[in-house]
């Protein structure tokens, strides 16, 4: 009988210990990916990030992430991608709705910490697990039950005072051990990834079928 391993038994080698130089070149690289794909569209999501819209909160996370849900004193978002690859567009979807909802809950005279893909101090994945968001693949990231691993996660720590509830049921990762089979540096057998050879690899990603028939065919959106 196969053991499923889980994140506990795989040693993940981190890139790098310092955490400024992590959140730089974790932030330019996808820029990079944006501007080359579409010039135009990186400029929007420059300037849409300084927009504040005038509508009330429930209703912008209502429309403007793909899932989201309470837990403690944090409120955690999902934004799925629109392709197999790496998605650029959804990391800066993420940001900017960040950005946005940043400044609607402190306009609205409350404590908003931000907190993104990059944030140091809160493991976003294991966070989403504990909201109901979906479970843990053998690499630690998250599985939605509609979207699989191909997402984004951003979060605000706050005392708004709003519950949220995931809107897809289920577990998430089904522990088929595809992503680990897949994997070109073979943590079956080695028990070690390095991160630093996962930034331009998506390949766990992409061979994940969970959330498949959902994500097929979908469009970029702005």
């Amino acid at each position: 009988m196969t053991t499923i391993p889980s994140p506990a038994d795989i040693r993940f080698v981190p890139m790098s210990t310092d955490v400024d130089k992590i959140r730089f070149f974790g932030t330019l690289m996808p820029a990079l990916l944006l501007l080359k794909a579409s010039p135009g569209r990186f400029v929007r999501y420059q300037v849409g990030r300084r927009y504040t819209p005038r509508v009330e909160i429930p209703a912008f996370v209502d429309t403007s992430a793909d899932d989201a849900a309470s837990v403690d004193s944090a409120l955690v978002f999902v934004h799925r991608w629109h392709s197999f690859d790496f998605d650029p567009f959804a990391f800066a979807r993420a940001k900017t709705f960040l950005a946005r909802i940043t400044r609607l809950v402190r306009r609205a005279g409350f404590r908003a910490e931000p907190l993104d893909p990059l944030s140091p101090s809160v493991n976003l994945p294991k966070l989403a697990a504990r909201a109901g968001l979906g479970t843990l693949s053998p690499f630690g990231l998250l599985v939605h039950p509609a979207f699989g691993p191909r997402l984004i996660l951003t979060a605000l720590r706050t005392d708004y005072p709003l519950e949220l509830a995931p809107r897809w049921p289920g577990d998430g990762c089904s522990a088929c051990l595809a992503c680990v089979g897949i994997c070109p540096q073979a943590p079956l057998q080695t028990g070690i990834v390095e991160l630093r050879m996962c930034q331009r690899c998506t390949q766990c990603l992409a061979v994940c079928p969970v959330g498949v028939p959902g994500a097929r065919g979908l469009r970029e959106e702005g």
